[in-house]
């Protein structure tokens, strides 16, 4: 799983979990994705994103702060065409390094404030998972 805490408030943070992977560019994966606050689950939803979305969520977390990907001008703002937290919004806090993200779908609107290390970090743990799932398939 790859988990992203809050810088300020340890006990909030969000959680990825890959449940299940079938390879291939234009499959995709069944991901849990959890958002905590005073170390208790406040939202819990099992959704599917495809391998693109993926890949392109890791390159995002893995080398933040992103400016262009795929040709496309971000501003701080990423968003693909997948139903649920489709979007993932940025601003910087004023602290050197520290972002505040925003994680947001239809139904969903989470923050969390986070340096852009522990956000790397979160990337590439979130890479090693999705590698793992492929591989189980």
């Amino acid at each position: 799983m790859a988990i992203l805490h809050d810088k300020d408030n340890k006990g909030t943070f969000v959680k990825f979990t890959f449940l299940r992977c079938i390879p291939g560019e234009y499959e995709g994966c069944r991901l849990n994705f959890q958002y905590h606050k005073a170390n208790k689950i406040i939202y819990d939803l099992d959704f599917g994103w495809t391998n693109i979305t993926i890949k392109n969520y890791i390159e995002l977390t893995s080398v933040f702060p992103l400016e262009i990907q795929n040709g496309i001008q971000l501003n701080q703002l990423y968003t693909s065409f997948e139903n649920h937290l489709y979007g993932l919004e940025w601003k910087e806090l004023g602290i050197k390094n520290a972002y505040q993200l925003r994680f947001f779908g239809s139904q969903q609107n989470f923050l969390i404030n986070a340096n852009y290390d522990n956000i790397r970090q979160f990337g590439n743990d979130l890479r090693l998972e999705w590698e793992r799932g492929l591989n189980l398939h």
